[in-house]
Order: structure tokens, then C-alpha cells, then sequence
């Protein structure tokens, strides 16, 4: 069954498409190869080793933030153990002291100017400041310039800057279980409400006696800048985004920027905004993070690749900071979607080299077979004039003459059906005209002769003494002269004019018509809409087509009240006129749909028409190889579509030859005439 239907496909197939798709297999699977097994083994080795070399970036980063939190805490530690702040540390609460201002203000003093020196030599320390059991802040520097203390202490009688008994490194440092408490990396604050200053980090070292009793606090405040710096640089020119975020069990900084080179997106617990990782990422990769070991990596589908290292600066918390590496994926891989393309380029190329070897392949091979299948083919669609006139001696030359014998006969097999389809035709439409004639010679020449007689009596006895005999004349000749048309009419009909071929504008045409009806036109107060396209040149008898138009146009006016519009357009496709005269009358009955063309059928008003129009007008449109085509409008009207060749011939004489274009091959007339009325048809659509 499937080798059947493989052979059904194969046979099938033009030679050129079988070339094609050999050429095409042999030089692109080696490619595709290539790429889907190659390139994205490459892909995999480059997105490890970019995640090797990123890992090795985050351990020197982790290392050079625990080097600089250890420092900080030694320099702490060290400051601790200065004299200055031993000695003021163990004597600001005795009572000597107490009862000697001026002796503790020697000694504050002293430790003041110590500080202010101190912090002039490390400008990374903000600020300074010692606190005595109680919380309040004895002894403060900021920024190299010492703060004076306003506020009073009835115990000690001592005054002090301000009382930080409440605050979270104050009573860490009074529980006395860490050598140096370090607070949260965060932007400093005076007081709650003021203006932030930059990032810092607090290191407070409660200073106890012999017994192992806090005697005070030493609070050391230390910039962040070094943190910043170390972050900034840590990338070393590479293109990516390095953060450090917070890890915390505490809502409010769990997943908060503590470093990140956009300012705006720093402390969002503190500044007020939205700015997280935890936000950036889904709540599943967030949690994922947080439970992951030392290392992670999360690639996310827009494009971003993150890559973390955990350190933990809190040994008594169990907070931590989240070192991020952020890249993109289209940096990573680069290398690897530059080869993607010019594989796809080289596969590209290949192909249309493959197209065009077997397009000429099949072209030299296959020039013989399609030449006769054209000839046949522009046959069928309607250039009989064209014959096989190659010399070759093969098979093909015999079958080619076995086309012109072929074609020879069955046009002369057309054109003897042609005569005795005319003949037919004809003598049908003379037998019925002679049917009516016995009923017309009963019928009207009576009448005629009757007239006819008392019009000649009048005029002998009366002539023009009497007006009222003048009236009775002129009325007779006019009744005489109407039943003459009729009679001419039907000889009209009956007779088989010859049609006169020239080439001539058919929009010239069309606006001759309308100049001719246009005093009807304006009696029957009709507004007339037209479009015709200029120019439209064809080959046709205009004297036969302007009866044609007359015809349509004066029904479309019978039919149409007053006031209404009546649109007539006229554009050219390919080989064909179209003209559509469309009227807002009454349309037509469904009855009468099949009896339009009929000889002396109307519905028009009894004196107003013969019904010979219509069927005078199918007989030169067939004649000169078009279609009339009538059809009712919704909701009221009728349109009458004339379709005609651009080169007519005679009808009676030879078959007309309508040439297709060669996009259109295999496709009738009709298909022809029903686009062009398809299209055109669409000027009235509103």
C-alpha cells in the first residue's frame, strides 16, 4: 500500500521537481547534520562553561565582600580596645566622676578628638560614637565633625547627643553573645521621617569589665561605597548586571536590591518602591532560590540567564545575601547563532543553487515534451490558429503532426456543426415569425387598410375646412405610423444583417449613447451615474452595439421613477469589456426571469413597447461572442451585464478565438467573463 502510494506520488511529480528534491536531499542533510547535532552539542558546552566561568566570577566576588565585612568588623573590634575607649568606658559611670564634671569632660574630650582623628585617617568610616549602658549616646563624630550634645541626663548629670536605648544594634550588642554585632546594610537615617543618607553598615562592640558587665557601645558606622565599588568591578568589562539581593525570613527585606547599579532600585523596604528579584522572578523560581545550596543558575524564557552565590555575613542570623551574576542568553550564545545562520544561509543558497540546476536539467530534458503539452494546452484554451511546427524526428515530431491532423479535423468537423446550428436557428426564428404573421396580417392589416382608407376619404372630402378633421388626420397617421414600426420590427428581426468589424473606442461609444437619450433622460427626471473607464478599445460593429446600449438604457429609464439614479460603468480586464447598466426600479418577477429574451414578450404597458429589444439585443451581443446577462438587485432593481471580447469576430463566419493568458491555463471563457463580472460588478457595493 505505501509503495503504491510512493510510485502514485513519483509518477506524478514534473521532471524538474524530481531533480530538485535529489539535489536538495544531498546537499542539505550533510548541513542539517551539522547543525542540529553538532551546533547543539557546541551550545551545551558553551552554556557550561559560560556557567563554570561565571561560578568562578561569584567566588572571587563572595570573597572580596567577606574580606571587606571582616575588615570592617576588625577595625571595630580594634577600636575597642584603643585606651581612650577603655579609659572613658570604665570611668564615665563612677562616682568620682559624677561629683567631677569637669574631669569627665577631660576624658570626653579626649575620646572625642581621638575619634575625629581616627576617622580623618579611614574615610570609609562614617561615624563614631559611644554609648553608655543605658543607651544614649555620649560621645558622637559624624562625617570628621564632632556633634555636641544639647540633651541632659538627671541620673549621671552628664549631657548627651541622643538615646538609642530602643534601637535594634543597641540591645543586640547588650546581649553581649558576639564580639562585634553587624546591623543591616541599609541607607542611614538620623532619626525616622529624615532624609536618607547613602548606603552603610553599622558594627556595634559592647565593651565590658573584668566581671564581664557592659560598660558601653561602641558603634562604628561604615560606608558602603567599597561594597559598590567591589560589585562595579567584579564584571570586569563583561556585559551583564551584577546585584546583590537579601535573603531574609523579614517580608519587608526579603528579596530587596541591596546593590544594584540603578540607584532607584536599592532598599525598596525603606525608599518605598517595588523594586525586588523576588518580583522580577515567578513565586516557584524565588522560592527555589531561596532554598537552593551555595550555587544556582535559572534561565528564564525572555531571554536572561542568572546565576547566584550565597554568603551568609550574619553569624548569628540566618539571613543572607544573594550574590547575582544577570547575562543575556543572545550574549552567551552568540558564537553559536551566528553559525545557526550561516548554516541556514549556506542551506539557503544551496537550495536555490539546487532549484536552478533542475529547473535547466529539466528544461533540456523535458523542452521537447513541454513545447507539445504548451501547444495543446494554449489549444484548448482557445488559440485554435496555433499548430506544431517543430522538425523533429522522434516520437515527440510524430506525436506533434499527430496534433495538426487532429486539429484539422475537428475543425472542420466545427465548422460543419456551426452551419447547421445557424441553420437551425434560423429556420426556427422564420417559422415562428411566420406563425406570426398570419396573426399580424388578421390582426393589424386590417386595421391598416381601414385607416389607411378613412384617412384618404377625410382628406378628399374635408381637408381643411374643418380643425376638428385636421385633429382626426393627424391622430390616424401617427396610429399608422406606429403600427409600421411594429410591422418593421419584426422584419428587422427576422432578417440576418451582417455585422460591420472595426476597431473602435467603446467608452466614446457609451457617451455618444447617453448624448443621444439625453433629452429622455432629463424628461423622465432621471440622474444618471456613470463610470466608464477611457479608453476602451475593441473590435465590434458600433452601429449594432449602440442599438444594444439604446435598448438597455431606455428600459433602465421606463423602468426607473422619478428622481432615482441609474449607474453605468464600463472597465476593461485582461480580454473582455464590461459594461453594467443598473437601475432602482421595481426589478423583475421571478416568472418572467426565463422569458426575457423571447420575441414580443414585455411587461411593459400596452403602446410603450414591442419586445423585441431584449431579443435584438442577445442576438448581436452572442454575434459578436459576449454574453448579456440580466439579474435583480436587492433590495429593488435590475443590472444588465454585457460582456464583450476586446477581438470580436463574426459569429455566423468563423468561431470566435479568445486567447488565455498564460497564468490562467486550463480555465474556460466563462470563468473569464464570471471574474470580470465578479470585479466589476463591485463598483455598485456600498
Amino acid at each position: 500500500m505505501l509503495q503504491n502510494a510512493i510510485n502514485k506520488v513519483t509518477y506524478s511529480m514534473p521532471l524538474r521537481l524530481k531533480f530538485f528534491l535529489v539535489f536538495s536531499l544531498l546537499t542539505s542533510i550533510p548541513l542539517l547534520i551539522l547543525l542540529f547535532g553538532v551546533v547543539e552539542r557546541m551550545e551545551v558546552e558553551i552554556t557550561q562553561r559560560t556557567e563554570s566561568e561565571l561560578q568562578t566570577t561569584l567566588d572571587k566576588m563572595a570573597g572580596e565582600v567577606e574580606l571587606i565585612l571582616n575588615s570592617q568588623k576588625s577595625i571595630a573590634n580594634g577600636l575597642a580596645r584603643v585606651p581612650a575607649v577603655r579609659e572613658f568606658a570604665a570611668s564615665h559611670s563612677l562616682e568620682e566622676y559624677q561629683e567631677n564634671p569637669n574631669l569627665y569632660k577631660q576624658r570626653a574630650e579626649v575620646l572625642e578628638q581621638f575619634f575625629i582623628n581616627y576617622q580623618h585617617s579611614v574615610t570609609s568610616i562614617q561615624a563614631l560614637r559611644f554609648l553608655d549602658s543605658s543607651g544614649k549616646t555620649l560621645v558622637k563624630v559624624k562625617e570628621g565633625k564632632p556633634i555636641a550634645a544639647k540633651l541632659f541626663d538627671k541620673k549621671s548629670k552628664h549631657m548627651y547627643v541622643a538615646n538609642q536605648a530602643s534601637r535594634p544594634f543597641f540591645q543586640n550588642a547588650l546581649k553581649g553573645d558576639q564580639k562585634v554585632v553587624m546591623s543591616n546594610f541599609e541607607l542611614g537615617q538620623v532619626m525616622p521621617g529624615a532624609d536618607f543618607c547613602p548606603a552603610m553598615v553599622r558594627y556595634s562592640v559592647p565593651i565590658k569589665d573584668e566581671l564581664d558587665q557592659v560598660e558601653g557601645v561602641l558603634v562604628v558606622n561604615m560606608w558602603g561605597q567599597r561594597v559598590d565599588k567591589t560589585m562595579e568591578a567584579a564584571l570586569g568589562g563583561y556585559p551583564g548586571n551584577a546585584y546583590i539581593v537579601e535573603v531574609s525570613d523579614d517580608p519587608q527585606r526579603d528579596g530587596i536590591y541591596l546593590y544594584n547599579k540603578d540607584p532607584a532600585k536599592r532598599f525598596a523596604n525603606q525608599v518605598g518602591s517595588g523594586y525586588r528579584l523576588s518580583t522580577e522572578l515567578t513565586p516557584a523560581e524565588w522560592n527555589n532560590v531561596r532554598n537552593s545550596n551555595v550555587y544556582d543558575s535559572l534561565y528564564k524564557n525572555d531571554g536572561r540567564m542568572f546565576f547566584f552565590r550565597k554568603v551568609k555575613p550574619y553569624p548569628k542570623k540566618d539571613t543572607q545575601w544573594l550574590i547575582v551574576i544577570e547575562v543575556a542568553t543572545d550574549f552567551v550564545l552568540a558564537p553559536i547563532k551566528n553559525m545557526r545562520e550561516s548554516i541556514w544561509m549556506l542551506l539557503a543558497l544551496l537550495l536555490v543553487i539546487s532549484l536552478a540546476f533542475a529547473v535547466w536539467a529539466a528544461f533540456q530534458l523535458a523542452k521537447p515534451v513541454q513545447l507539445l503539452a504548451s501547444i495543446i494546452t494554449r489549444y484548448a484554451d482557445g488559440e485554435h490558429s496555433i499548430r506544431y511546427d517543430a522538425n523533429a524526428k522522434d516520437e515527440i515530431g510524430f506525436a506533434g503532426r499527430a496534433f495538426n491532423y487532429l486539429v484539422s479535423c475537428l475543425e472542420k468537423a466545427e465548422d460543419e456543426r456551426d452551419k447547421a446550428e445557424r441553420a437551425v436557428c434560423q429556420s426556427e426564428r422564420l417559422a415562428s415569425i411566420g406563425q406570426l404573421a398570419a396573426g399580424i396580417g388578421h390582426e393589424i392589416n386590417n386595421p391598416l387598410m381601414n385607416i389607411t382608407s378613412l384617412a384618404s376619404l377625410v382628406e378628399d372630402e374635408i381637408k381643411d375646412k374643418s380643425p376638428q378633421a385636421a385633429s382626426d388626420l393627424k391622430l390616424l397617421q401617427t396610429e399608422v405610423k406606429r403600427c409600421a414600426n411594429i410591422v418593421q420590427g419584426i422584419l428587422n428581426f427576422a432578417k440576418e444583417n451582417e455585422p460591420q468589424f472595426k476597431e473602435f473606442d467603446m467608452s466614446g461609444l457609451v457617451n455618444e449613447t447617453l448624448s443621444l437619450l439625453h433629452h429622455r433622460i432629463e424628461t423622465a427626471q432621471i440622474h444618471l451615474v456613470t463610470q466608464v473607464h477611457s479608453p476602451l478599445n475593441m473590435v465590434g460593429d458600433p452601429n449594432m452595439l449602440q442599438q444594444v446600449l439604446v435598448n438597455i438604457i431606455l428600459n433602465a429609464i421606463q423602468a426607473s421613477p422619478e428622481e432615482c439614479n441609474i449607474f453605468i460603468s464600463g472597465s476593461i480586464n485582461n480580454e473582455f469589456v464590461l459594461i453594467e447598466v443598473l437601475d432602482n426600479g421595481k426589478g423583475i418577477d421571478n416568472n418572467h426571469v426565463s422569458k426575457i429574451f423571447d420575441p414580443f414578450f414585455t411587461t411593459k404597458q400596452e403602446g410603450e413597447g414591442t419586445g423585441l429589444g431584449l431579443s435584438v439585443s442577445y442576438g448581436i451581443v452572442k454575434r459578436h461572442g459576449g454574453t448579456i446577462n440580466i439579474e435583480k438587485v436587492v433590495p429593488t432593481g435590475v443590472k444588465v451585464s454585457i460582456v464583450l471580447p476586446i477581438k470580436a469576430c463574426n459569429q455566423n463566419k468563423s468561431k470566435v478565438k479568445t486567447p488565455i493568458h498564460p497564468t490562467q491555463e486550463g480555465r474556460s471563457i466563462a470563468t473569464h467573463i464570471a471574474d470580470v463580472k465578479n470585479k466589476a460588478g463591485a463598483v455598485y457595493v456600498k
